[in-house]
């Protein structure tokens, strides 16, 4: 499930618990302890003062 969630991020390029709970049919703390993890790998910058994340990763390679 984190890999999807992974993938959903660095797709979109928006790192939104909302938009993670949406795609991935989960809970707000479920989607929220992935983008956490997402940050601490440095996937995901930290929560901005305006409530976003800056999305560190690349996106992935386009087949």
């Amino acid at each position: 499930l984190y890999d999807q969630a992974l993938k959903i991020v660095t797709e979109t390029r928006r790192a939104s618990i909302s938009g993670v709970q949406r795609q991935l049919r989960v809970g707000y703390n479920r989607a929220a302890r992935m983008i956490e993890e997402m940050e601490r790998c440095g996937v995901v910058g930290p929560l901005q003062s305006n409530g976003s994340r800056e999305v560190l990763a690349p996106p992935p390679p386009e087949l």
